[in-house]
């Protein structure tokens, strides 16, 4: 019995020792473009390209500074300039990848770092609002909303830009 109290302790602390090595203190874009992560230890870390990016966008960094985020901007057919499409989730060293195919006009978590709301639709005409909301720790698909700018959007999405 004393032996498993041990292990629990030494996992446990094991585990508190991993969160607070992965605490983020700052999410920038850098000179060149890309995605850097500040750790609690003062270290900048930069990200590298994903495939397909040409630029990034809209870092932020979760209330509980253990998540960051940004937008991926890849170039596209019909338009002189890129587009945000895919919006990467990092988290412990685990990198998501979400998103629906369409432009991104704007992200925010939600409930701390537990869920990511994206707003997304076609580069130019848009009329209705189309509202995506993830699991940030899967990426799953956990709600879809499509609106007219005029009606009111689900709770989970009052952070994010019309």
């Amino acid at each position: 019995m004393k032996l498993l109290f041990i292990v629990a302790a030494i996992a446990l602390s094991s585990s508190l020792f991993a969160q607070s090595a992965t605490t983020l203190d700052k999410v920038y874009i850098g000179k060149s473009h890309l995605i850097h992560l500040v750790g609690s230890s003062g270290k900048d870390t930069t990200m590298p390209k994903e495939k397909g990016q040409v630029d990034v966008s809209a870092p932020k960094l979760s209330t509980d500074k253990q998540t960051a985020g940004w937008l991926i901007h890849e170039d596209n057919c019909c338009t002189s300039y890129s587009i945000p499409t895919r919006l990467l989730i990092f988290r412990a060293d685990k990198k998501l990848r979400l998103g629906d195919g369409l432009m991104i006009y704007d992200w925010c978590f939600v409930d701390g770092s537990a869920r990511v709301a994206v707003s997304t639709g076609t580069v130019h005409g848009m009329v209705d609002r189309h509202l995506l909301l993830y699991d940030a720790s899967s990426g799953q698909q956990l709600q879809e909303w499509n609106g007219k700018d005029d009606e009111a959007p689900p709770p989970w999405a009052k952070d994010l830009e019309a």
